[in-house]
């Protein structure tokens, strides 16, 4: 049928088109049937790209080390780390959050305007650490899991996957349960998970309904991925970006950048809820394909002093809750699913 700009539909209409274009529809398919699937390295980027960013990382892990590259397979052995805010490390990294085919994917399970919450490197040496079954839901509080996806994920791997090498795992169709496993859920699925089998230069794509795993690694040498993980805008972020970000980095990327930042969010408020930051914010669809650098358009906002009424802001805000007709920038409205 014709895919037409629905207003009911938001921004997936759009979204729709760019990942047919893409050729991502049956990974559509296999995230809703299955909750993951798996980008093979021609969908995702360059062998050059796969190289750097393996240096990258290593380099990284030395460096935070404290040894050289050649001595990491014996800091390791037995044992797996999160190298945790990586994205300043490296422009390579800004890059990769951006891959057209994973964020698509993405924006399908946590909306048009979701934002950045972790990017971090994951180095796994040979022995028997594995991290358990369980799934990325956050909401702790919650007993059951709201239909949509809070969070996505992607893992890029830079090294082959299979059980062998110590792999994710996953256990089809669990994302459809909307629960967290129990204990003796995690302790029977550690064994039985379906394992992923993909060369390096593949992205492994799900939200966090599903239930995964990874095995111990009975191979030798290092186990290397890049995580990226994506939350709707209304949760805090598990690392500091938009406290971060700079001019700089807003300027050579695309706007979606700019939204994966988060800078231009009108929450917290203080006294007066600083809405000309929302003014400033990219607005609409911003297309997977978009690769041109924001420039000179777009800065990080001042720091608002959340201690002072605005008096003229008042105002406003008094004379459109009077006429009984709130409006909200588009990106509060709630992007995609």
């Amino acid at each position: 049928m014709k895919i037409a700009d629905w207003p009911s539909a938001k921004h997936i209409p759009a979204l729709y088109r760019e990942l047919k274009k893409l050729d991502l529809l049956e990974h559509l398919a296999e995230l809703e049937a299955f909750g993951y699937t798996v980008l093979p390295p021609e969908k995702v980027g360059s062998t050059e790209q796969l190289e750097a960013t393996r240096e990258v990382v290593l380099r990284i892990a030395s460096e935070r080390k404290g040894c050289t590259t050649a001595e990491l397979e014996d800091v390791y052995s037995d044992g797996q780390e999160l190298l945790r805010f990586v994205l300043w490390d490296d422009p390579i990294f800004e890059k990769l959050v951006l891959t057209p085919p994973a964020l698509g994917l993405i924006q399908w399970l946590v909306g048009t305007n979701c934002i950045l919450s972790l990017c971090n490197a994951w180095v796994k040496g040979k022995g028997e650490s594995r991290t358990a079954i369980h799934a990325d839901w956050a909401q702790f509080e919650m007993p059951t899991m709201a239909v949509e996806a809070y969070g996505a994920n992607f893992n890029y791997l830079l090294t082959d996957y299979t059980k062998e090498d110590g792999g994710l795992s996953f256990v089809p169709g669990s994302h459809r349960w909307r629960r967290l496993p129990s204990s003796e859920e995690s302790e029977y699925w550690a064994d039985h998970a379906q394992a992923i089998e993909a060369p390096a230069g593949s992205m492994v794509i799900w939200g966090d309904h599903a239930w995964h795993g990874s095995y111990p690694k009975q191979s030798d040498g290092l186990r290397l991925m890049v995580l990226g993980m994506f939350n709707r805008p209304h949760m805090q972020t598990q690392e500091a970006y938009r406290e971060t970000a700079t001019d700089a980095a807003l300027a050579r990327n695309p706007l979606r950048f700019t939204r994966l930042m988060n800078v231009h969010h009108v929450m917290p408020w203080g006294k007066s809820p600083d809405y000309g930051r929302a003014t400033q914010a990219p607005s609409g669809y911003i297309s997977l394909f978009d690769t041109q650098p924001a420039g000179s358009e777009v800065k990080v906002p001042q720091a608002a002093d959340y201690h002072k009424y605005d008096q003229e802001a008042g105002k406003m805000i008094q004379a459109q809750m009077s006429s009984k007709e709130i409006r909200f920038p588009d990106q509060y409205k709630g992007g995609g699913r």
